[in-house]
Parts: C-alpha cells; sequence; structure tokens
C-alpha cells in the first residue's frame, strides 16, 4: 500500500513539520495500513482530548524512534499547563533526535510556557555555541528569547543588549518585529528612563498601530514624567484597543501570557496608580 506525504498531510497536517514519508518507508504493507487508519482516525478527536495521547502512543509503538510523535505528545500537554507531563516527552523526543530541532523548542517552552529562565538560558547558550546568534525558533532569533530571559530576571542591561542584537538582525533583513521594539521600551521604562522608552514604544506602535499593551507602558510613562492628562488619555485609549482584541498576537499568546503582556488586573493597576499620582 503507497502512502504519499499529500494523502498523510490531508489526515495529520500536523506530518508537514514532520521529516517526510520518509519515516514510515522501513514500514511493511500491514504496519503502514495501521499507520494511515491510525491517522485517519485521530484526525476525528480534539487535540487536547486524551484520545489524541492514545492515538500517538499507537503510532509511537510503530515508530518508537521518530522524535516527531514525541514532541506532538508533549505540546497540547504543554497548552494545557501540563508543564511537568509534556516536558517528560519533550525530553524524549530530544534523546531521539539528530538535530536540535527539538531543543530549540524546549529552550522556548522554558521561557514562555514554563517560566524557567535560567534553565532556557542555559539551553539558548548552548545552541548560540552551535548555531551562532541569529538561529531562529518561533520567527524571532535566539537573542529576542535571550533578552527576554534576561528582563525576567531583572538583569536590565543584559536584556537590552541581547534585545537590541535581535533588532538588528531584523535591521539586517529590513523588517524589526514590534515585539521587540516593544520590549527596547519596556526595558527602558524599567531602568527609569521614561522618555527612551517612550521613543521605541512609538517605534512599535508605527508597526502596530492600535497595540494596547505598547499604548499601556507609554501612558504609564508619560505619567512618570508628569505628563498625567495625556498619559490617561492613552490609558483608556490602550484599555478600549484591548477590549477589542488588540495585544499580543504571537502564535502562543493564545496559550501563555508573555512577558509585560497587559490583562484587566494590569488595567486597574495603572487607574489606582493614577489615584496616587494626585
Amino acid at each position: 500500500m503507497r502512502i504519499t506525504l499529500k494523502l498523510l498531510t490531508l489526515f495529520f497536517p500536523f506530518l508537514l513539520f514532520s521529516q517526510n514519508s520518509s519515516m514510515i518507508k522501513e514500514l511493511d504493507a500491514t504496519q503502514k495500513k495501521i499507520f494511515l487508519e491510525l491517522v485517519t482516525k485521530d484526525a476525528k478527536v480534539s487535540l487536547f482530548s486524551v484520545e489524541h495521547q492514545l492515538y500517538l502512543d499507537s503510532l509511537i509503538a510503530i515508530l518508537p524512534k521518530e522524535p516527531f510523535f514525541w514532541q506532538q505528545k508533549a505540546m497540547p500537554l504543554f497548552k494545557q499547563k501540563k508543564y511537568e507531563l509534556g516536558m517528560k516527552y519533550l525530553d524524549k523526543a530530544i534523546e531521539l533526535d539528530s538535530t536540535n530541532h527539538y531543543r530549540e523548542y524546549r529552550a522556548f517552552i522554558k521561557c514562555i510556557f514554563q517560566k524557567n529562565y535560567s534553565e532556557s538560558l542555559e539551553e539558548f547558550n548552548y545552541l548560540t555555541k552551535i548555531n551562532g546568534d541569529y538561529g531562529i525558533i518561533m520567527d524571532h532569533p535566539y537573542s529576542f528569547w535571550i533578552g527576554l530571559c534576561y528582563l525576567q530576571l531583572n538583569e536590565f542591561d543584559k536584556a537590552q543588549k541581547f534585545i537590541e542584537k535581535s533588532i538588528a538582525f531584523g535591521q539586517k533583513n529590513n523588517f524589526v518585529n514590534p515585539y521587540e521594539l516593544f520590549y527596547l521600551g519596556i526595558i527602558e521604562y524599567e531602568k527609569g528612563n521614561y522618555q527612551n522608552a517612550i521613543n521605541n514604544l512609538n517605534k512599535s506602535l508605527e508597526q502596530y498601530e492600535k497595540f494596547s499593551d505598547a499604548k499601556y507602558y507609554k501612558a504609564l510613562s508619560l505619567i512618570n514624567l508628569n505628563k498625567k492628562e495625556e498619559g490617561e488619555i492613552l490609558l483608556l485609549e490602550a484599555q478600549k484597543d484591548f477590549k477589542n482584541g488588540f495585544s499580543f498576537n504571537e502564535g502562543n499568546s493564545l496559550y501563555e501570557q508573555f512577558p509585560y503582556q497587559v490583562n484587566n488586573f494590569l488595567f486597574g493597576y495603572a487607574n489606582n496608580y493614577i489615584k496616587l499620582k494626585n
């Protein structure tokens, strides 16, 4: 029975991210038939269901050394905040992987999902030695994620160094991501350089006009510069944009808060902070 990659991806779309159909080339006809049946059935269940995990277990029984399926077991668990369980499967994928693809993914997961910044730094430092400063994971160079780790550890000078590296990389490729400019603004905000913060947040807003998170921290910066009326007006605008969904739209921000991402609590805090400044 001949199984093409096109047919597999029709029923099992995430196979697009695997090596290719060569993963099943060593299977006999019976195994290939069972494999396709499992893939077809799995396409009809929820990504977050126990059934999906059981189908992956069956696929792993057929291809126990294929790291892709181990990573696929981990991915929905991370999105359900079952980090410890997911990491067990991701560690297995890395053990079986002949590249550093899944190690990159683990470094990202430790930064954004687990919020284990020291371990994430260790992972990215290892990867940097192999791939250089500008290896890419989740549409950002390593330096961006390293900068976020340092930011979350309150090592602001180191964070700035790496976020600026990330921005320099974008400039060479004629596109600077608005989130990288946002975080440079955040670093300046945390260092008390409020005008520098505003300058960088404005650059972020030039690319993402209704970015409520950038407006929020720009409003606080204005208030700290004693431009209270201007800051209050912008804060109201930020809150309106937030309610209309104009916040982070990174792929994984659906599942996890990114550092300094705004929420209802922060808007409540800001309004109380303004009262204290009166």
